[in-house]
């Protein structure tokens, strides 16, 4: 990955700062290297970032851009239709600039290109989130969009979380000693549908969600976990872990509608959690959206903090 340098004089004018072109593949490296710069709450590898990129379908519309500086990426854009999601008409805008470049109008112009882009296309809407910070919050009312939800971010260090006893009649296993993803998935399906904010993967075939989430970067093995009761699947936990940071992430936790009440999620995201810890991880993270007050009661109870916040926007055709 090249060097991103550091910031430039600033007699040269934000319009002529840096220059934006059309990404391939091959930007991935450096690209993850700016959002990682710019996401700390999030865990980015340039592995993930590939999977999901080389995974979309291919008429999602597509597009990835690039901002250079000096030959450097420092900023990175995509729009593309929300192909997993069942939102044909829906839409999703992502742009990030490093920190070390921001205030220099390359966003701005990242989401201009994105903009013109998506507008041609049969579109209702279109999503983004950012942090929740004033520049981001200046650049999407720049561009129209509406707040419509925000998401806590809290963290914990997994070291200190110990497993509860499994009950009698209930199986805690990993997802790599499954022999078929195919039953997760329904899991999955199920379970987001009634998440608060989560639109799940109800636009996800089989084969899309295999792919993304079946012994990937984007899903742990040894550190995703389903709980059986009386051999029936009951609920899962998935979580991300990146050796390198010692980070984790939680990607979902979720229990069936017959087995709730019986504290199943808790149970396995402190089994999950240690594991975690276990493996090197000093920091997990997870993202409840502000409505979901019963997992943001489960996480607190874990030991879960407060560590930073990121808001939900859309841009509907009709507010244009």
């Amino acid at each position: 990955m090249r060097r991103i340098p550091g910031t430039v004089a600033s007699v040269r004018p934000v319009t002529d700062y840096g220059t934006i072109r059309r990404a391939s593949l091959d930007d991935i490296p450096a690209a993850a290297g700016v959002r990682a710069a710019a996401l700390p709450d999030i865990i980015v590898t340039a592995e993930g970032m590939l999977r999901w990129h080389t995974g979309m379908r291919p008429d999602c519309d597509l597009l990835m851009l690039v901002a250079e500086v000096d030959g450097a990426v420092v900023g990175w854009g995509t729009g593309r239709r929300l192909w997993e999601r069942d939102e044909p008409d829906g839409a999703m805008a992502d742009v990030v600039v490093h920190p070390d470049h921001q205030g220099r109008g390359i966003g701005g112009r990242l989401a201009s290109r994105v903009r013109d882009h998506l507008e041609p296309l049969s579109l209702s809407s279109v999503r983004a989130s950012s942090a929740d910070v004033p520049a981001a919050t200046t650049l999407a009312r720049r561009h129209e969009l509406i707040e419509i939800g925000s998401e806590r971010l809290s963290a914990v260090d997994p070291r200190t979380v110990e497993p509860l006893p499994v009950p009698d009649g209930t199986q805690v296993r990993p997802f790599r000693d499954l022999p078929d993803p195919g039953p997760v998935y329904e899991l999955d399906l199920e379970v987001s549908r009634d998440i608060p904010g989560e639109s799940g993967v109800n636009g996800w075939t089989l084969e899309d969600w295999t792919a993304q989430f079946w012994h990937t970067p984007t899903c742990d093995p040894d550190l995703s976990l389903v709980a059986y009761v009386d051999d029936e699947l009951a609920a899962v936990t998935m979580l991300r872990f990146d050796a390198p940071s010692g980070r984790a992430m939680n990607a979902l936790t979720g229990t069936r509608s017959a087995y709730r009440g019986r504290g199943l999620a808790r149970l396995l995201k402190t089994h999950s959690l240690h594991l975690a810890g276990r493996a090197g991880a000093t920091l997990a993270i997870t993202s409840n959206e502000d409505r979901n007050a019963a997992m943001l009661a489960v996480n607190e109870s874990l030991g879960y903090r407060p560590f930073s916040r990121r808001v939900e926007w859309e841009w509907q055709r009709g507010d244009a």
